[in-house]
């Protein structure tokens, strides 16, 4: 049985594939940092726009008619009837 001929790198090229391997590392974990910073500005800026529509919902319950009990939900109320 023969045995399979391999390539002998220079160190020059073993140093040359080290830096690629460094270098592409770097960018995946530059990439990782960026998709992890978007994910949690866009979750911060939800969370702001839900307590905004939270706050909204509150002052709309509380300038409607006391006597009345909190709706459940819009599709819920039934329309006054003079």
């Amino acid at each position: 049985m023969t045995r399979p001929n391999f390539v002998k790198l220079t160190e020059e090229q073993v140093r040359a594939r080290k830096r690629r391997n460094v270098a592409i590392a770097l960018g995946l974990v530059g990439f990782i940092v960026l998709v992890f910073i978007v994910t949690v500005a866009n979750l911060q800026r939800n969370t702001e726009a839900r307590k905004a529509a939270e706050a909204a919902a509150a002052a709309t319950v509380e300038r409607a008619d006391p006597a009345l009990p909190a709706p459940a939900s819009e599709a819920s109320v039934a329309e006054p009837t003079p």
